[in-house]
């Protein structure tokens, strides 16, 4: 197979040294075939000959390699399913986030909290927070992706105090920062910051009602499936 690539090469070669210009005015003054021994024909048979080395290859096996390689960018189209955790207060419970393209998603956290309350005893809080998110951009570099992102949503939350519960709805912003590792494409780290009003838990008159912090710092981890 090798051996028949590189006779139609040469054939090529030789069509094309035919077809030039000046060697045809030469053939026409001489009415005789190109000698072997012309540099031109030495040139072409040389270059025809040449053992194939493979030096294009590496090219190509690099493009192969890199489309390979895991690479620590944002997971499009793809479920990220996980868990917050509260760090400015107590709170943990599932999470969740998709990304629609490279700049637009949405997710939505569950949170769990409480405290102690002197009056009513135990205090419990369900936080539950969907909001839509706009990615600012990627950086960092093929190890380490840095994905800073911004948006609004609403924050529910409901409260149990004591034998009595209230609900409170209000909107809530968002900021933070994805941050994604080659060494484990599918994981995604976050630290966010969500912002709200206070909740108003007056409704039945409590004498002195619990605070739920409007500003809440959260550690979020996601693992993404396709």
């Amino acid at each position: 197979m090798l051996c028949s690539v590189r006779v139609a090469a040469v054939a090529v070669v030789g069509t094309a040294l035919m077809a030039s210009p000046v060697l045809a005015g030469e053939l026409e003054r001489a009415d005789s075939p190109v000698p072997v021994g012309s540099p031109l024909v030495q040139s072409a048979l040389s270059r025809a000959w040449v053992p194939d080395t493979g030096e294009a290859a590496p090219a190509a096996v690099r493009v192969q390699a890199r489309r390979r390689t895991p690479v620590a960018g944002p997971n499009i189209g793809a479920v990220g399913l996980g868990g917050v955790a509260g760090l400015s207060e107590f709170e943990i419970g599932p999470s969740f986030r998709y990304w629609f393209t490279d700049r637009f998603g949405m997710q939505a956290h569950l949170g769990f909290s409480g405290d102690n309350d002197p009056i009513f005893d135990d205090v419990e809080y369900i936080r539950f927070e969907p909001t839509f998110i706009v990615a600012i951009g990627d950086f960092g570099n093929d190890a380490v992706n840095v994905r800073p992102y911004a948006g609004g949503g609403l924050r529910i939350v409901r409260t149990d105090i004591g034998r009595d519960s209230d609900v409170d709805v209000r909107p809530a912003a968002v900021g933070g920062v994805e941050f994604g590792f080659r060494g484990a494409p599918r994981l995604k780290v976050s630290a966010e910051l969500s912002l709200a009003g206070e909740p108003d838990f007056d409704d039945r008159d409590f004498p002195r009602p619990p605070k739920f912090g409007g500003a809440r710092v959260s550690g979020l981890v996601h693992y993404f499936f396709d």
